[in-house]
C-alpha cells in the first residue's frame, strides 16, 4: 500500500469536535447493546444535554451508521420483510424502457452476504458472477433482457440474442450489451461500467457513450468521466478475491472493504473521506485487514463492537 504522511495539527476547537465524535461513537455502540440500562440512557441524555456538539456529533453518527446498512448491507433471499424494504432500492425500481413505465416490487433475485460471491447461469446462457454484498433482479421477457443491479457489483457474461437486448439498470444509468463481457457497479460517489469484451452503451440522463473492450467509466454527480483504458483490470480484481485501487477516495476504499468484512468502518471526518489513496488488499486475509490498514495507510482505527469501527487520520 501507499504509504502517506500527514502534517496538519488541529487547533483547540477540531480537538474538541474529535473528542465529541469520539464520544458519540463510544455512546452510539453502547446503546446499540441490548444489555443497555435505563441508568445508561439518562447519563445519555446528561451527555446530549452538555455540549451542543455532543448531539451534533451524535446527530451525524446515526447518519453515517444509517447510510452505512443502506448502502452496504445486501438483501438476503431468506432476509425478512422489513430487512428488505430497507435495502437500497430493494422496495421498488421505477425506469423508463422504449416509453413505457416499468415498475418492480419483489425483492432481489439473486444476492451475497459479506464477503460472498456467486455465480449464476441465466436461463439465455450468459451467467452473472456477483461480488460481496450485492444483490440483482433478473427480468426476462420474448422482446428483451433486463437486470437491474441493487447493490454492490457484477460482472456480466452475455450471450448473443440480436432479438433481446441485454440491459443492466444501476441506477440512473444503463448498459446495454453489444455482444460482450462487463462489469458494473454501484458505490455511494459513483456508478460505473469496465469492458472486458466487445463494446457496450452506456447511458445516463439523455448521455450516451460507446465502451470498447478494456475501457472503463464512471457516472458521477450527474455526468461522465472521462473514459480510461488502463483500470479495468484492476476494477475486476475481485474476480480473483483482490481489492486494487488506483487513486481512489478513503472513502470509497472503506465502502468497498465494508462488504468484504464483518461490521462497519465508518469515517468521521469528510476530508479524510476524500483523500486519494492507491491499495492493494488480499480479501482471503479479512482477518488481519484492520492492522493491515493501520500500517499501510494514514489512519488509525478504533473499534467500539465488533459491528463499528471508526476510521480517522493517524496522529503524527
Amino acid at each position: 500500500m501507499k504509504q502517506h504522511t500527514m502534517t496538519e495539527q488541529p487547533n483547540s476547537s477540531q480537538t474538541r469536535d474529535e473528542d465529541a465524535s469520539r464520544e458519540a461513537a463510544a455512546w452510539f455502540a453502547r446503546l446499540l447493546d441490548e444489555r443497555a440500562t435505563e441508568s445508561d440512557h439518562q447519563s445519555f441524555r446528561a451527555w446530549l444535554l452538555a455540549d451542543s456538539r455532543n448531539a451534533e456529533a451524535y446527530a451525524r453518527m446515526e447518519k453515517l451508521w444509517e447510510r452505512a446498512a443502506f448502502e452496504q448491507k445486501p438483501v438476503q433471499v431468506s432476509g425478512s420483510r422489513r430487512a428488505f424494504l430497507k435495502t437500497a432500492a430493494g422496495s421498488f425500481v421505477v425506469a423508463t424502457v422504449a416509453g413505457y413505465g416499468w415498475l418492480w416490487t419483489r425483492r432481489p433475485d439473486f444476492s451475497t452476504g459479506t464477503g460472498e460471491t456467486h455465480a449464476i447461469r441465466l436461463e439465455d446462457g450468459s451467467t452473472i458472477e456477483l461480488s460481496a454484498s450485492s444483490s440483482v433482479t433478473v427480468n426476462f421477457t420474448s422482446t428483451a433482457r433486463r437486470i437491474v443491479l441493487h447493490t454492490g457489483e457484477a460482472y456480466f457474461t452475455v450471450a448473443p440474442d440480436v432479438r433481446r437486448p441485454f440491459v443492466v439498470w444501476a441506477g440512473d444509468l444503463r448498459a446495454t450489451a453489444l455482444g460482450t463481457a462487463y462489469s458494473v457497479s454501484i458505490f455511494s460517489e459513483r456508478t460505473s461500467v469496465a469492458v472486458t469484451e466487445h463494446n457496450v452503451r452506456v447511458e445516463a440522463h439523455g448521455q450516451m457513450i460507446d465502451l470498447s473492450e478494456g475501457q472503463s467509466l464512471d457516472w458521477a454527480d450527474n455526468r461522465f468521466g472521462r473514459v480510461t483504458s488502463d483500470e479495468t483490470d484492476s476494477r475486476l480484481a475481485w474476480r480473483e478475491r483482490r481489492l486494487v485501487f488506483l487513486s481512489r477516495s478513503l472513502g470509497e476504499i472503506v465502502e468497498e472493504i465494508n462488504r468484504w468484512r464483518d461490521g462497519h468502518l465508518i469515517i468521521l471526518d469528510p476530508i479524510l473521506a476524500r483523500r486519494k489513496v492507491t491499495a492493494i488488499i488480499d480479501v482471503n486475509d479479512m482477518a488481519d485487514i484492520d492492522k493491515t490498514l493501520e500500517q499501510g495507510l494514514p489512519i488509525a482505527l478504533s473499534s467500539y463492537t465488533p459491528y463499528l469501527t471508526l476510521v480517522s487520520a493517524k496522529k503524527i
